[in-house]
């Protein structure tokens, strides 16, 4: 009797024990974002000077999304990095409601731009001249809908997943990023969280911060610049789709400046150059994908979503000036008393109820120091006189796995 009542406890831990872990599903998705340069010509590219024109691509551009779902009441929650120097929250919102019309449900959905300097000009500031708007409309259209269409390809493939967090700090990543303006603080933690079925792998999402724009300034091909070797070598070393989100770049986090060694020169990869974004970008691939296969599975259960549009009083005379040009073509409206709405928001995956992962959803390009420390008060700052604000991931978070998205909704 005793052998036979160990086999049913065993049994039932066993079902038990299946049910958790099928009540977890993720999924993944991806479309290629870039524009045709004959359909959309001339393409504006953004992120430095006016007028510099598209002459040709060099790598597809993507949006691409992550989704998870812990049980059938809940929401799917569905996280997307887009090859975009920025999305107006008006966009993100066009997108939110595509996936809820095609889905015929309701998902919680954030959309983050990578802040890429080698894209089209989606926000209006990098025309052909300053005070004429760089927007395409048919193109932002295209983008948004593809955007949608990753967002609903990742809920419709979920199934049962394992989740797996994971992050790396090697000094090897603060040498990729430059800060060219005091104080010199980076955010350079590489985070990821992967989730893979009994069938094989799903996708992973990683969270790092640095400007897209090995490239530079005179560049003249659309491209993903890092971004896209990241996500390539990612794939190759864990499988599935791969979903990059920038996080706090402000300040000025780039690799422009940056000394990048070549592993088969010994010497620092030549500035501007395709292979320099390549070895950083897969160097970044390859730090991540290691924490992952070293990490064990991670027991998260639920999720919280939280987001507030909040009010933001702006003295920027060139923000009003370029709003009465037309220049975000509608987007971004003032209010009399000169202020514009944004979100802010933040999700977190638990485990019984404690927090094993925090996201902070930030709708800019955060300074570092507001991120992880290291305020200075110096002559020249910014914003010499403003309070000084509790560094997010420092102070204000708890979980053992921080994550800033940059440039979010």
């Amino acid at each position: 009797m005793t052998s036979k009542r160990h086999l049913w406890v065993l049994l039932a831990l066993s079902v038990l024990s299946g049910t958790a872990a099928a009540a977890v599903k993720a999924g993944a998705g991806s479309r290629v974002v870039t524009p045709d340069l004959e359909r959309f010509s001339p393409v504006y590219m953004a992120g430095f000077g006016n007028n510099r024109r598209a002459a040709s691509i060099h790598d597809d551009l993507y949006a691409r999304c992550l989704a998870l779902q812990f049980d059938t009441k809940s929401d799917p929650l569905v996280i997307c990095g887009v090859d975009s120097i920025g999305i107006f929250w008006e966009d993100a919102e066009r997108i939110r409601e595509l996936v809820d019309r095609r889905l015929g449900r309701h998902a919680a959905v954030i959309v983050a731009a990578l802040h890429d300097h080698q894209a089209p000009d989606t926000m209006g500031l990098w025309g052909p001249r300053e005070g004429v708007s760089g927007i395409d409309e048919e193109y932002n259209s295209f983008l948004i809908d593809r955007t949608a269409e990753a967002a609903v390809d990742a809920v419709h493939s979920l199934r049962p997943a394992t989740l797996t967090l994971a992050k790396a700090h090697p000094p090897q990543l603060d040498s990729f990023i430059d800060d060219d303006r005091p104080p010199v603080v980076h955010d350079a933690e590489v985070l990821a969280l992967s989730a893979a079925s009994p069938e094989g792998p799903i996708g992973t999402l990683v969270n790092w911060a640095n400007h897209p724009e090995t490239l530079g300034s005179r560049n003249k091909e659309i491209t993903a610049d890092y971004s896209g070797y990241l996500r390539n070598e990612l794939e190759k070393r864990l499988g599935g789709v791969a979903v990059f989100v920038n996080g706090a770049v402000g300040g000025m986090q780039s690799p422009l400046g940056s000394k990048v060694p070549d592993p088969a020169t010994g010497a620092p990869a030549p500035d501007h150059t395709f292979r320099k974004a390549e070895i950083l970008g897969r160097a970044v691939a390859d730090i991540a994908a290691d924490a992952v296969q070293a990490a064990k599975p991670a027991d998260i259960d639920s999720y919280e979503f939280r987001e507030k549009l909040i009010r933001i009083p702006t003295t920027n005379q060139g923000f009003h000036a370029a709003a009465q040009a037309g220049i975000y073509k509608g987007r971004k409206p003032m209010t009399a008393d000169f202020a514009t709405t944004t979100p802010v928001g933040m999700v977190r995956l638990l485990s019984g109820g404690k927090a094993e992962l925090e996201i902070a959803l930030v709708p800019g390009e955060l300074y570092p120091e507001l991120s992880v420390g290291g305020i200075e008060r110096y002559s020249g700052a910014d914003f010499p006189d403003a309070p000084e604000e509790p560094a997010i991931k420092k102070s204000l978070m708890t979980a053992p796995y921080r994550m800033l998205f940059g440039l979010a909704d």
